[in-house]
């Protein structure tokens, strides 16, 4: 943990330049962190929803990313100063509050791989909200990519009958579009309010909310802890893919647009399907690679128009 916060201060919050102060170079790490640490989450849900309800884990994961993100805070000396904050309450309804629901719902009904595929999607539709809420313009050649995406998206969910299979697909599509919302929300707010006091505020609703939500459900089973996999998921998901990971991530959304953050998406896709299949035995059927080539091969292809787009 000391570590990790050693890492932070000098990653964030390294005031001269040199190799931590280009923030080109920060921006490509914060990418890549988030991506192999969301990548490996869907693995720790996973493992955990064996033994837990949906719920108690998301009432136990935030109680410990909110401690976490107070520890950080304070060996940091980030202050939370007088700001009206009631303006990140959307963003946090959006992320983590209705994303984790969908995505732990989700994981009850499909693979951890599956869902990697899933939610590689998130770029497409974050193309797609950008054009209608912020007006960035599309080009006819992102339109032919967005479209190969969301064949590859369609194929996953269509091949994939079974109830309880598309189910947990829908709830992942879900939590993908709460994902975008929340990725265009962090970048208007980022203007406003810093990476720090963003998750802090993320971490804080999140621990309120499932701790009433589980507490109105049937009480929550603290001592579910004590269990191994729940405890390792716990602080894995708690520590890294939410309390560190989101303030790299909202690091990353003050720098660039939703549309370049959310591309680094293909990794953490590469991550959760490599995992899945190889710690969890999960299989992977034909159109499980063909729908993941599809979606990679639309995402990579609206990366370099983008790409060039920005040299013009």
């Amino acid at each position: 943990m000391l570590l990790l916060i050693s890492l932070l201060n000098h990653f964030l919050l390294s005031k001269n330049g040199g190799f931590m102060g280009k923030t080109t170079l920060k921006v490509a790490l914060c990418g890549t962190v988030t991506s192999v640490v969301f990548g490996l989450s869907f693995l720790f849900t996973k493992n955990a929803l064996d033994f837990v309800n949906v719920f108690d884990f998301l009432a136990i994961r935030f109680t410990v990313s909110f401690v976490s993100m107070m520890a950080i805070m304070f060996f940091l000396k980030v202050r939370v100063t007088r700001k009206p904050y009631y303006k990140l309450l959307p963003l946090a309804i959006f992320q983590p509050v209705l994303y984790f629901i969908f995505e732990t719902l989700g994981l009850v009904h499909t693979s951890s791989s599956q869902a990697g595929i899933i939610v590689s999607t998130l770029p497409i539709f974050t193309l797609i909200a950008s054009r209608i809420f912020l007006r960035e313009r599309i080009k006819p050649a992102q339109v032919i990519f967005m479209v190969l995406s969301l064949l590859g998206a369609l194929m996953i969910i269509g091949i994939n009958l079974s109830d309880s299979g598309i189910l947990g697909d829908m709830y992942l599509l879900f939590a993908v579009f709460s994902a975008v919302g929340y990725s265009l929300l962090s970048k208007k707010l980022s203007a406003q309010f810093n990476p720090f006091e963003i998750t802090f505020f993320m971490m804080f609703c999140a621990m309120i909310f499932f701790n009433a939500a589980g507490l109105i459900d049937n009480g929550i089973d603290y001592g579910i802890m004590l269990n191994p996999q729940v405890l390792a998921a716990a602080l894995y998901l708690g520590v890294l893919s939410s309390a560190v990971n989101f303030i790299l991530l909202n690091y990353m959304l003050s720098k660039v647009s939703p549309i370049v953050s959310s591309i680094f998406g293909n990794l953490t896709t590469v991550v959760s399907v490599a995992a899945g299949a190889l710690i969890r035995g999960e299989a992977l059927f034909w159109y499980h690679i063909c729908g993941m080539v599809f979606i990679i091969a639309g995402v990579m292809g609206i990366n370099w128009i983008s790409s060039r787009k920005a040299k013009d």
